[in-house]
């Protein structure tokens, strides 16, 4: 909860009421998923690859941004707790969250996006809409090769 911590400090002394961090920690843990033992006792670094990504992910849902920015969220990770992160940014889209998804996979990005965005030496080389996907044309562009009419 370090992210939103100061949402949990509202005494005048800004004293965290650790009580409702917890509840708000633990709904967060039962939202997203995660399989733990005591979420006030279990450090992050003894969760499975995929928890410890929900763990992360879940620091920054309880700020309640308006955008998050995902970075490969699901590098290394098993077959179930990827399902349970796409669901996870499904919800936020579907809430109206803007979510500005980062990865390597273009079969995953095929899948999650509305729009995809394409980069090569760090500028935007393609864009293209859900209507207009086409995994050859957006590696093309990836890799600056000219598409062939």
């Amino acid at each position: 909860a370090l992210a939103s911590l100061q949402d949990f400090a509202v005494t005048p002394l800004r004293i965290v009421e650790q009580a409702r961090l917890l509840e708000a920690a633990a709904g967060s843990a039962d939202t997203l998923g995660i399989r733990s033992g005591a979420i006030a006792r279990q450090p992050a670094l003894s969760l499975s690859g995929g928890n410890q990504q929900k763990v992360v992910l879940g620091r920054w849902l309880l700020s309640d941004p308006s955008l998050i920015i995902l970075d490969e969220p699901t590098r290394g990770i098993d077959v179930a707790a990827k399902h349970d992160i796409y669901q996870m940014i499904d919800g936020l889209a579907a809430d109206g969250v803007g979510v500005l998804f980062v990865s390597s996979e273009l079969e995953e990005l095929i899948a999650m996006c509305d729009r995809i965005l394409t980069m090569s030496r760090g500028e935007i080389v393609g864009s293209f809409d859900r209507s207009s996907f086409d995994d050859r044309a957006i590696l093309q562009a990836a890799f600056r090769e000219t598409v062939a009419p």
